[in-house]
């Protein structure tokens, strides 16, 4: 009898241990995107006794960690989701465990693999002692007044990518005929216009500054610095063609420990609440129809929604990715030395 009431005494204290032992683990970039995912993530593990293990690096590393079983939830850029998706990495999203995926913009399913978590967007952001009347398209960067004037993003960049395919869309061709849209850029490059095609963000933020940038792209983080800063005379667009997104994607791999709480989290990070969250302290838009952004948000207008939400331009990127560097080889031929 005293060996049964041990062995039952040790199973009614091994129970809690073992929900306290409860483990998720996220990828995460470091920096802000990490502090808010921290502060979001109380909530969680208050409400489900489970612990996250934050996964802390770069978006190739959390496509290795997710290959290696190191990973139950993995945040990423979408270039990466894709990636995994063509290895076969990810779980089907459940929806009957993922209840906020009904509040999604139809736009933020990529697939019944990956969804946006949230979205900032590339704009025409333009000086307006320069540019008197606000541009309605991204055509406003070939016009004759703006020689030296216009900043773009380097070739290999999304943005400019994306412009490329655009441009061949607007001109006769699509992403699989591309040509038109190379013309187009090599006008662009020939024309005098460009101060340069960088890599470089805050090189592009100091060009706005010094006002030598009067129109180009511009991610609405950077617009963020630039008003920070006091630039008052700097304003942004989303052009009537639609902007460029900058996605933050989420999946669950098929190694993941405990799919069920891995999709319950996945519907965390869908609540209003923590949609709110990184809309206000990194800028990264809601992906949800029901998230509200409060009115007296400084930078409300810098986050993409609703319609805008609506009209993000977003090519294919695995034949982005694929054909890139023939684009860019093109391009290269077409423009002048």
């Amino acid at each position: 009898m005293p060996a049964l009431l041990l062995a039952g005494a040790l199973l009614a204290f091994a129970a809690p241990v073992r929900a306290e032992d409860c483990t998720l683990r996220v990828t995460t970039w470091g920096g802000n995107y990490q502090k808010t995912y921290e502060a979001v993530a109380k909530g969680f593990e208050e409400a489900h006794k489970c612990k996250i293990e934050w996964v802390v690096g770069s978006s190739p590393d959390h496509l290795i960690k997710s290959r290696l079983g190191q990973v139950d939830v993995t945040t990423n850029t979408l270039l990466n989701s894709i990636a995994g998706e063509k290895e076969g990495l990810w779980l089907e999203l459940d929806k009957s465990k993922i209840p906020n995926m009904a509040n999604l913009y139809p736009n933020a399913v990529y697939s019944p693999y990956t969804i946006f978590a949230n979205v900032g967007d590339y704009v025409l952001a333009y000086n307006s002692d320069k540019v008197k009347t606000p541009p309605t398209s991204w055509d406003e960067l070939w016009k004759p007044e703006y020689k030296n004037h216009v900043v773009i993003y380097g070739m290999q960049h999304i943005p400019t990518l994306s412009l490329t395919v655009l441009e061949a869309n607007k001109n006769g061709g699509s992403i699989e005929n591309i040509e038109p849209g190379l013309k187009k850029m090599a006008e662009l490059f020939n024309s005098g216009n460009l101060i340069g095609a960088l890599d470089v963000e805050s090189q592009m933020v100091s060009l706005f500054q010094t006002e030598d940038a009067w129109i180009g792209i511009l991610a609405t983080g950077r617009m963020k610095d630039l008003l920070d800063k006091g630039a008052t005379n700097i304003a942004f667009v989303r052009p009537e063609e639609g902007t460029f997104p900058l996605i933050s994607s989420v999946n669950v791999p098929k190694t993941a420990k405990d799919p069920a709480m891995a999709f319950a989290f996945v519907n965390y990070i869908l609540s209003p609440e923590v949609q709110q969250a990184f809309a206000t302290r990194n800028l990264y838009a809601p992906t949800v129809q029901n998230a509200k952004i409060p009115e007296d948000f400084a930078y409300k207008n810098l986050l993409v929604q609703n319609e805008q939400f609506k009209r993000l331009f977003l090519p294919d990127q695995d034949k982005i990715t694929a054909n890139k560097a023939k684009w860019q080889e093109e391009l290269s031929k077409l423009t002048t030395k």
